[in-house]
């Protein structure tokens, strides 16, 4: 999903102010049941910080050493971690975690703007789906190892333009499937294999309603790296104080939700006003939007009565429409509530159906997560 570079976009910020060069790991291609998969990112500083995660801790320790030879040299390099051995042999780890995975590790300066991290929140930043391809082998000098090349998806032309011919066919269609993949290519006799991940901007939930159970919700999306806007019909309650994660703070009546906010912009939507009229009024003015999660506090009868009152209308929405909304985990306070309903949009949009992991049949845990 999305929000699994909002850790770095973050650490972007921070190393912004501080200057100091670092190195960026990125798993490009794995092999049997890893804790992360391709695409997954993480930071190393020079002091031998780690900002994210890949390894679950098996290798993040050889990392740290490994990244410190690409600051000493200033060169990329790739790695390949094999754990496939039942006695994990070449590490002594005994982990058992049965997969491999090859990491690029990529210097970042602080003079070019800790390329191409910038881009990679340059792309969060700009809503717009978009590819970037790094290179982990090569034996070709122009096109060296972590060497990386980002490419905006807004449209084909565009691509066709700026894109080299050997690097266009999967550019394309990384961006149709939305699945990183590896590739090989040879110019003039000289292979080279290119990373392809795309990078799509951080999901996006709209709160219709900003009670006090709203606060926690807020805090449980932010921290799944959601952007979170927060809309309500009283003034009183659009506080900045009261929603300091909070992206945008609205006072917007439910008459003017349309024209003031592009609603298929978002990915979820959760109606929690407390208050019937204003659910219906809320829901009548999102009804022509294409937003594919629109959860409902409340029974499930209140939630037949809020499409009953949309009459014909409600065959629009209806299939997108939860209530109660979230899973099924025993949730009683507000922060358990919270949680339940994050939960459900992210297995709904995941196409899960939210069980135990242990429950899928003929499946690693580590499998199933992704």
């Amino acid at each position: 999903m999305a929000n699994r570079i909002n850790h770095l976009i973050n650490a972007y910020r921070q190393l912004k102010q501080q200057a100091e060069d670092s190195v960026l790991a990125t798993i490009v291609e794995t092999f049997g049941s890893t804790y992360q998969k391709a695409g997954a990112r993480m930071l190393i500083t020079q002091q031998g910080k780690l900002i994210g995660l890949l390894g679950g801790g098996c290798f993040e320790r050889d990392l740290i050493e490994q990244a410190q030879s690409v600051f000493e040299t200033g060169e990329a390099k790739t790695v390949f971690y094999d754990m496939r051995s039942p006695d994990d042999v070449v590490w002594g780890l005994g982990l058992g975690c049965n997969g491999a995975v090859r990491i690029l590790l990529q210097l970042l300066k602080a003079k070019y703007d800790f390329s191409p991290l910038n881009v990679i929140a340059d792309a969060a930043e700009a809503d717009i789906p978009s590819v970037l391809v790094s290179i982990y082998k090569s034996e070709h000098p122009g096109f060296p190892v972590g060497h990386s090349f980002f490419l905006l998806g807004s449209g084909n032309r565009q691509l066709l333009t700026t894109t080299p011919s050997p690097f266009m066919a999967p550019t394309l269609q990384t961006l149709l499937q939305q699945k990183s993949r590896v590739e090989s290519h040879v110019i003039n006799n000289q292979v080279i294999g290119a990373f392809y991940d795309p990078l799509q901007p951080p999901l996006r939930l709209l709160v219709l309603g900003a009670g006090a159970d709203a606060i926690p919700l807020v805090q449980c999306a932010k921290s799944l790296g959601w952007r979170v806007s927060v809309v309500d019909h009283r003034p009183g309650h659009i506080k900045k104080e009261r929603f300091p994660q909070a992206d945008d703070l609205l006072h917007l009546m439910p008459q003017d939700l349309n024209n003031s906010l592009e609603l298929n912009q978002f990915n979820a939507l959760v109606l929690m006003t407390h208050n019937i009229e204003y659910d219906e009024r809320y829901l009548k003015s999102i009804m022509y939007s294409d937003i594919p999660f629109i959860g409902l506090l409340g029974p499930s009868h209140r939630k037949d009565r809020l499409l009953q009152s949309l009459g014909s209308d409600a065959t629009r929405i209806s299939n997108r429409v939860f209530g109660p909304v979230g899973l099924d985990i025993g949730a009683e306070t507000p922060d358990e509530i919270a949680l339940s309903i994050m939960a459900g949009i992210h297995a709904e949009l995941n196409g899960r159906s939210g069980r135990q992991l242990s429950l899928k049949a003929a499946s690693d845990c580590h499998e199933c997560i992704h």
